[in-house]
Order: C-alpha cells, then sequence, then structure tokens
C-alpha cells in the first residue's frame, strides 16, 4: 500500500472557526475526546460538532472511481454531540453527553423512567 492512502493522526486536534468559538471549542474539547471540534451558531444557538479522523478503508462498503477501482481516503466523520444559546448551557450539555456516553441503555432508561414518575 502507499504511503499517500495511509492515515495519519493530526499532532494537534484542529478547531475550526472564529476566534471566540475556538477558544470555546477548545474547552469542549477537555470534556470530549476527538480529533477535531468546531461550533456552529445558526439562529443565535450554539452547536459542537466533534470529528474523528478516519480513512475509507476502515469502513463498511467500497468506494470506486469511474474506472470500478477501489479508491481510498482520509475523511472527517463529524457529528453534533451538544448545543445551548450560552456558553454555560454548552458546557453543561457537553457534560452531559459525556456523563451519557459512559451509561448502559439499561441505566438509561432506568433514569429516564425515574424522571417519568415524578
Amino acid at each position: 500500500m502507499s504511503k499517500k492512502n495511509e492515515t495519519k493522526p493530526l499532532k494537534q486536534p484542529a478547531v475550526i472557526g472564529s476566534s471566540s468559538l475556538d477558544k470555546l471549542a477548545k474547552e469542549c474539547m477537555k470534556h470530549v475526546k476527538c480529533d477535531t471540534a468546531r461550533i456552529s451558531k445558526p439562529c443565535d444557538k450554539m452547536y459542537l460538532i466533534i470529528g474523528f479522523n478516519r480513512n475509507t478503508k476502515d469502513d463498511e462498503g467500497v468506494w470506486v472511481n469511474h474506472d470500478n477501482q477501489r479508491i481510498d481516503f482520509d475523511y472527517v466523520q463529524e457529528s453534533v454531540v451538544a448545543s445551548g444559546h450560552t456558553k454555560k448551557e454548552l458546557i453543561e450539555s457537553v457534560k452531559e453527553y459525556q456523563r451519557l456516553c459512559g451509561i448502559t441503555w439499561e441505566q438509561y432508561f432506568q433514569e429516564s423512567a425515574q424522571k417519568n414518575c415524578r
């Protein structure tokens, strides 16, 4: 396999956006392990978008070119994981996302049932 198809991890996490949102995204990355982070802010609500460096050779399925030859490439798999109107709301949402990542479905449903019984 040629070296150009190898996935190279970023030396430092990448944060993309305006400088104030960059700082907030970096702060959020202290709570969530990821390769990239950025904040999108449509209609005055902030959304934290985290990303993980990936390569198509590690995915199910195959990409092919016009000659029907397999092609592989690096990309960033992104997900929106938190939101908030203020910095405090966003950080709280990030912490809740991280907490939820650490519990089982059974625990989640038990919590949900307890909240609905109140």
